[in-house]
């Protein structure tokens, strides 16, 4: 495992024990999808009828409101929301109606009231539209370009994206820092009402509401606490570095918790590719990583794992058909191929195909209106070797996110994952050679706060060594860690890796 790292303030002694904790940690208080093992549900069938529809959607949201305020969750608050149910399905493209909304209202917030000043831009109205026309084309455009010159004239004429309340199939979630995560989770974390309590103190004993906390403020007192902690941590380590999980009170079991989990998901952008919804309303959602690389030519063996799944004895000896159809993917997709690790769950099966062509046979729109389409395998491969396509418009995926029990409307809830609606050529880009991460690109493209909070992450990245750890450096890190040194710079792969192949996160 790879995962990002302060290189300044850490002690070695703090990454052996993370190490040889991950698997001995429980928090029965909080629940997490590395290692979650989801039942199978049968997949119900979604109500015809609008009032089923709301029903079930409101069934959602007061489970996960009793998940999170317990009994003193009230039903009378849900009732002024049984009117606002809106059939999207209805809608035809309605995220490009809901986006031009947003944008209206971003201009009207940002209108000033000052008439001088109202004038001055009307009159500039007509420059301003010609500075649009010749907005200034990112690096990340650039590799598009070279990569896909249809989807990057897509994304340069109408790339958008905005945060929304819930998540939505075809829209993303994206993964929060720790710091972002306390800081929303006081109610429900010991660690966040630590933080709380500092950022009332800073107020001279006076309770702040949230949204008039200055972020650089609330972000670097979270840094600070996060830091501070698992230093005590550390502290408690024998000779041998090793802790005794335990032995950790409540509070340090947490941190250690959340820590750890923050480290498997970092930065994760994920496009929310099912929602289901069974009988008793509960809600299963599977994700998928758009940002974890794991190779761009393919293998013998790796083919395989992509075409069939998991190697067993079914595909020991393949049969005529399946060995024919081995033998046309390779063809069309071994010199290149971009295959990413989903997530941790469902590796054994075979990959999930992603592409926005809307006519390929075999393909299913995974959302009304999303422009973003699954499966069509065999009929991509005919395209490429037929020369319509190139195989860089398909995406695979080894892997998954799954939540059961409306577990990710919790977890956003809980902080750890931010909901964001945005064009569709974010989730098809490939993550290949970035300039820029795409988590951070995503950050800028939305408003509020998140472009400062993606330059705040940046400045972590001044500190992070990056470099691909092989099997053998793995070996020795035992010994690196028993060293002299009391720092320790981690080495961490990112989507804006371009020499090295990544196997996993």
């Amino acid at each position: 495992m790879t995962v990002p790292q302060y290189s300044h303030g850490f002690s070695c002694r703090l990454l052996r024990m993370a190490q040889l904790l991950v698997t001995l940690l429980s928090v029965s208080s909080l629940s997490t999808t590395d290692g979650f093992v989801p039942a199978n549900v049968q997949r119900a069938s979604q109500p015809s009828f609008g009032l089923e529809r709301q029903h079930c959607q409101r069934y959602q949201r007061r489970q996960s409101r009793v998940f999170l305020y317990g009994d003193s969750y009230d039903d009378e608050e849900e009732e002024d929301d049984d009117d606002d149910f809106i059939d999207t399905d209805s809608l035809g493209d309605w995220r490009n109606f809901r986006r031009s909304l947003a944008m209206d209202e971003t201009h009207d917030d940002n209108d000033s009231d000052d008439e001088s000043a109202a004038s001055k831009k009307k009159k500039d109205s007509t420059v301003t539209s010609l500075l649009e026309n010749e907005r200034e084309v990112t690096d990340n455009e650039r590799v598009l370009e070279e990569q896909n010159p249809a989807l990057a004239e897509e994304y340069g004429t109408g790339v958008w994206a905005h945060q929304v309340s819930t998540p939505e199939v075809g829209g993303l979630v994206v993964r929060m820092p720790l710091e972002v995560e306390l800081y929303r989770n006081y109610r429900h974390s010991i660690t966040g009402s630590k933080l709380r309590s500092l950022l009332t103190d800073d107020g001279e004993g006076e309770d702040i509401p949230m949204e008039d906390l200055v972020m650089s403020h609330w972000y670097g007192r979270s840094r600070d606490l996060i830091e501070s902690e698992m230093k005590k941590i550390a502290e408690m380590a024998d000779e041998e570095g090793q802790i005794d999980a335990t032995t950790l009170t409540e509070d340090y079991s947490e941190m250690l918790h959340l820590y750890l989990d923050n480290q498997e998901t970092w930065q994760e952008v994920c496009l929310v590719l099912e929602q289901l919804t069974d009988e008793e309303g509960s809600k299963s959602s599977k994700t998928l990583v758009l940002n974890r690389p794991m190779a761009f030519k393919l293998t013998r063996d790796l083919g395989r794992l992509v075409y069939f799944g998991g190697l067993d004895d079914n595909h020991t000896k393949l049969g005529r058909k399946n060995a024919q159809g081995l033998t046309r993917f390779m063809l069309a997709f071994q010199e290149e191929c971009a295959v990413y690790v989903g997530g941790p769950d469902d590796q054994g099966k075979a990959a999930t195909l992603i592409h926005g062509i809307k006519d390929l046979p075999g393909a299913v729109e995974i959302s009304k209106g999303s422009n973003i389409y699954r499966g069509g395998l065999e009929a991509a491969v005919d395209g490429i070797l037929d020369g319509r396509f190139s195989p860089l418009e398909f995406r695979f995926f080894v892997g998954c996110h799954n939540y059961e029990e409306s577990m990710l409307d919790v977890e956003v809830l809980l902080g750890k994952y931010q909901p964001i609606a945005c064009a569709r050529s974010i989730a098809l880009k490939q993550c290949i050679s970035l300039p820029k991460p795409l988590w951070h690109e995503v950050m800028e493209l939305c408003d509020g706060e998140f472009p400062d909070l993606s330059r705040l992450e940046l400045l972590k990245r001044d500190d992070v060594i990056f470099q691909v750890l092989d099997e053998e450096a793995l070996d020795n890190l035992e010994i690196l860690l028993d060293g002299d040194d009391e720092d320790f710079d981690i080495e961490i792969l990112d989507d804006d890796d371009e020499d090295e192949t990544p196997t996993g996160w």
